[in-house]
């Protein structure tokens, strides 16, 4: 089986399915609030989006000006790490100065997705570090005219928001509008593996997380993927490193592999070599 296939088979093993009515929720709390609302699989994909609504006009000036989308990237996938760690709504101010939520979407006590709301304001201007990066980038002005442009709640009214998105959270999970489709163990096992991908993972760990047995876990992963599982961990690291080398180029070769638990750059190099058949250095310098 190629590394194409086996990647394919990864993502089938917690394939999704979404109730049409979560989309006519979303587009209601969007157009009710202005407010960005999404649903993401466990690889970062948007498959919701309220009334499709577009980047706001202050995060493209951020992301194309200031901090590259990377940084986005990197912050969303933290705080997804978080919420499912504490298994609640996780609300924060990200790196350009605007606020988000995110909420773990759990089936069966499995990690499925993430619902996240952003790009709205509790403040009348940008923060003071990013206006000083904005006037280095001579966008200053443009910038604070989008930020204007965000919708805009303060804290009491943001309380209200947030309890209000966490009882849509607790709705779609409980009227069962998400699905996993699949093989359960291997399903069961790849969330934990997504969701542990910054730490070396053995097969014991995550056979106890899902309450299985080892054997039982390693003939799932044989029997629906055609690999063991440590084979399964390599390639899912591989392909988050690449996700990192295509994404935040500012990262390095020693960093990602920091990022995937890897403690001697060396070594990552020398894994990847082994599966890709080339240097983590060729992808970047091909990308």
């Amino acid at each position: 089986m190629q590394n194409s296939d086996i990647i394919c088979n990864m993502k089938n093993a917690l394939e999704i399915i979404l109730s049409e009515e979560i989309q006519n929720i979303f587009d209601h709390f969007a157009a009710s609030f202005g407010i960005v609302i999404v649903f993401y699989s466990l690889d970062g994909k948007i498959l919701r989006r309220g009334l499709n609504q577009p980047v706001s006009g202050y995060c493209r000036l951020v992301q194309n000006n200031l901090y590259g989308s990377g940084q986005c990237s990197l912050s969303d996938e933290s705080r997804c790490r978080e919420c499912t760690e504490q298994r609640r709504i996780v609300s924060y101010r990200c790196h350009a100065g605007i606020e988000e939520a995110v909420a773990p979407i759990y089936i069966d006590n499995q990690i499925a997705g993430y619902a996240m709301i952003g790009q709205f304001r509790c403040e009348n201007k940008p923060d003071a570090a990013v206006i000083n990066e904005a006037g280095k980038a001579g966008i200053r002005t443009d910038l604070e005219q989008a930020f204007q442009l965000l919708p805009y709640y303060d804290s009491s009214r943001k309380k209200h928001l947030l309890g209000l998105f966490e009882a849509l959270v607790d709705y779609i999970i409980t009227k069962e509008m998400v699905s996993v489709k699949g093989e359960r163990i291997t399903g069961q096992v790849m969330g934990y593996i997504e969701q542990n991908i910054n730490r070396p993972l053995r097969l014991s760990e995550a056979a106890r997380a899902v309450g299985r047995s080892c054997s039982s876990v390693s003939h799932a992963f044989t029997a629906s993927l055609g690999k063991s599982f440590s084979q399964v961990v390599i390639e899912t690291k591989l392909k988050r490193a690449e996700d990192y080398f295509r994404n935040s180029p500012e990262l390095s070769v020693s960093e990602v592999a920091e990022r995937l638990g890897y403690k001697d750059p060396l070594y990552f190099s020398r894994i990847y070599r082994k599966y890709r058949g080339f240097p983590p250095s060729k992808f970047i310098d091909t990308k």
